[in-house]
């Protein structure tokens, strides 16, 4: 197994940029598919999910692999769009390289910005592609100036378009200087033509532009380009790929991925300027025993590692684990340890991954992307190794939920089903969250946003069968009291026939800091009531916090001091007591000023600098409170507290006020009072909804 002869890289893109069609360009270039997949009639290899077809555009990464000039070459298709943006990062922690695309209409869209901050954090080595020139108002030039100037980057041009818009026919290669024609049927047939006469002052400048960025990447080529000599093809190509290596600068090619024009020379690029594993040296871990960090060659030889950055489930196939191997050989049949589980796992069959189908390999290497079947304890971000030198790879910081709906189901019974299917749905996306709320009892599903919680549903229904209706999640509202009630006494008192129910109470009822919850004191003396009877008196408090008097939500931060009361010798009983006890705090709850309370959430908000204004206004007219604000990645974070009522689809009104460019985080704070007016609305429609 030669590791130099691999590549690995993942396509990452601002959704409707045709990076997935670029990379069916690519792979039907090189012959690893034998048409040419299309995503917009459904016909692709990559996006052949339902969920994905029906909206054109990934959901999930997609893998495949090809073979070019010798080399093989894995590519992960990571989604685009927001709601599915954890896809591309756990698709680039597993990477070596990246192919950024860009649409040469339209190269910085809103999401842009948040695509090309997760390349950057990963540091690896990038190649930009300046995809749909054929289209109407393409520019190659104009795509440049702008992605430089949106993201501050260094790019190299590599190639120039012959022609542009419907003209697009071909490029000119600017490190081999010959210029290509590309067939129009979709072949991707190059045929070399010269250099046209009006382009020749363009292609000097940029051709010298190129070898001064090749110069700069190496202390003896640059002396030598000072010093006016010519640098040789093999050095330009040494001088650009350590600048490419070291992310000094990214090189752009250009292309149309729906007419397959130019595709193989983009292909010539990534096996000629992308690393293979051996040239990126030893990957890092952690030695789970000393908590020391571990390097592991990525040589055949070495022990085997490789980190599960991926699992598929199937209702038939069971599990698949999606595995980078950073060293050793994995072969069929065998065992690995889970370092992070600390479990052995067997294993069978090794599968290279070809869009939805899998073919067994005999044995996988450092660099290459592979699934392996049923696993029982691995698990996304788990790292498998051999039992004898155990190591441990970092995983990414997956991002928090920031959209909830609470599920109904629409079939009696379906209750158990659901939580099943959701939680083998949570394996292969583990950025959804499922929770029971334990005050509401609503089973409620959290995810990155309205397409990534519609697409769940979707899966859920067609691979487990379960179908549900999405509703607005109910608000957790508390009770409690803001003054003091001495000598609230409550006699229960029951005669009819039988046996006979008596007792009395005397409580003190004071509310308690907030957030301290609920505090009971026995403070008797005498004998008016038996100590016996103390625990029926708790658990009817217990019960009594449960559903207050004012709408039935949950009782807190109250302190009942019992200190007195009377019984009966034979009427009197625990639960007689209990009675007492209920009605008692219900009637001191009422004489305390009884007021609701209600969850406020801390939003850290981060947007661009010229909506800030307007964000701080929103969060005004949302009862909120701007507690700050600092410096933020591309833009101004806000923290405020805000209503967990005014902000339950805060996402979808954040992306329709920054066009998609902000983003935030949500956590629970604490609980404040309901303003008088709103509190009088809450009560009565918890009534209503009661009688």
């Amino acid at each position: 197994m030669d590791v130099s002869n691999i590549r690995n890289f993942a396509l990452v893109a601002q959704s409707g940029s045709g990076k997935t069609s670029l990379a069916e360009a690519m792979l039907f270039t090189a012959k690893a598919t034998s048409r040419m997949g299309k995503v917009d009639d459904g016909s692709s290899v990559l996006d052949f999910e339902p969920e994905e077809v029906k909206r054109n555009m990934s959901v999930s990464t997609a893998f495949h692999h090809l073979t070019w000039e010798k080399a093989k070459v894995y590519l992960m298709d990571a989604p685009g769009d927001d709601n599915f943006l954890a896809e591309a990062k756990t698709a680039i922690r597993a990477a070596d390289n990246v192919l950024f695309v860009v649409d040469a209409v339209n190269p910085v869209k809103p999401q842009t910005q948040k695509v090309w901050s997760i390349i950057k954090d990963s540091g690896l080595p990038v190649v930009m592609c300046v995809n749909k020139m054929d289209k109407e108002r393409a520019g190659f030039q104009k795509a440049v100036d702008a992605i430089k100037e949106a993201l501050g980057l260094r790019l190299v041009p590599v190639s120039l378009p012959l022609g542009e818009q419907e003209d697009f026919r071909g490029i000119v290669d600017l490190i081999q200087m010959k210029a290509f024609e590309f067939s129009n049927d979709g072949s991707g047939n190059a045929n070399p033509v010269d250099i046209p006469a009006d382009l020749q002052d363009e292609v000097e400048n940029s051709r010298s532009n190129l070898i001064e960025f090749a110069a700069e990447s190496d202390d003896v080529l640059l002396e030598k380009f000072l010093e006016g000599e010519e640098l040789t093809p093999d050095e330009i190509v040494s001088g650009l790929k350590q600048g490419i290596m070291s992310g000094g600068f990214i090189p752009v090619s250009c292309c149309s991925a729906t007419k397959n024009m130019a595709g193989s020379t983009l292909l010539d690029l990534i096996v000629q300027f992308l690393p293979s594993p051996d040239e990126l040296g030893g990957v890092s871990g952690t030695d789970p025993k000393s908590g020391d960090e571990t390097t592991r060659d990525p040589s055949p030889d070495a022990p085997v590692s490789g980190l599960v950055f991926k699992t598929l489930t199937d209702p038939y196939t069971g599990r698949l684990s999606i595995i980078r191997v950073y060293s050793g050989t994995l072969k069929p049949d065998s065992s690995l340890y889970n370092s992070n589980k600390e479990k052995t796992e067997r294993y069978g069959q090794i599968f290279a991954l070809e869009g939805k189908t899998q073919k067994p390999l005999e044995e996988a290497g450092p660099g290459e992307i592979v699934a392996i079947a049923k696993l029982k304890e691995t698990t996304t971000g788990d790292t498998l190794c051999d039992p004898a030198n155990v190591v441990t790879y970092p995983f990414v910081a997956l991002p928090m939920p920031v959209l909830t709906y609470a599920l109904k189901p629409k079939s009696r019974g379906d209750e158990e089903k659901i939580t099943q299917s959701l939680s083998r749905l949570q394996e292969e996306d583990p950025t959804i969250d499922v929770k029971r709320d334990q005050q509401t009892k609503e089973l409620l599903l959290s995810g990155n946003g309205q397409i990534h919680i519609d697409a769940t549903v979707e899966k859920m229904a067609r691979k487990f069968g379960v179908q549900v209706d999405l509703a607005i999640p109910r608000i957790p509202y508390h009770e409690t009291i803001k003054t003091s009630k001495k000598a609230v006494i409550y006699r229960h008192k029951k005669q009819s026939g039988g046996a006979g129910q008596f007792a009395e109470v005397h409580f003190d009822i004071s509310p308690r800091p907030r957030g301290k919850g609920f505090e009971f004191e026995e403070a008797l003396v005498g004998m008016n009531v038996p100590r016996n009877f103390v625990p029926g008196v708790e658990k009817g408090l217990k019960e009594a916090t449960g559903s207050g008097p004012l709408a039935g939500y949950p009782v807190v931060d109250v302190k009942v001091r019992f200190y007195d009361g009377k019984s009966h010798e034979v009427d009197s009983s625990e639960i007689a007591f209990k009675i007492a006890s209920i009605n008692c705090f219900k009637k001191g709850v009422l004489e305390a000023r009884p007021t609701l309370l209600e969850p406020i959430v801390k939003l850290t908000i981060t947007v661009p600098d010229d909506a800030v204004g307007d964000i701080i206004g929103d969060i005004n007219s949302r009862r909120g409170k701007v507690m700050g604000m600092e410096p933020g990645q591309g833009g101004q974070a806000i923290v405020a507290l805000v209503p967990l009522a005014e902000v339950q689809r805060y996402m979808l009104d954040l992306n329709a006020m920054t066009a998609g460019r902000g983003i935030f985080t949500m956590e629970q704070s604490h609980y404040e009072e309901v303003p008088p007016n709103l509190a009088e609305k809450i009560i009565a429609q918890a009534k209503e909804k009661k009688a």
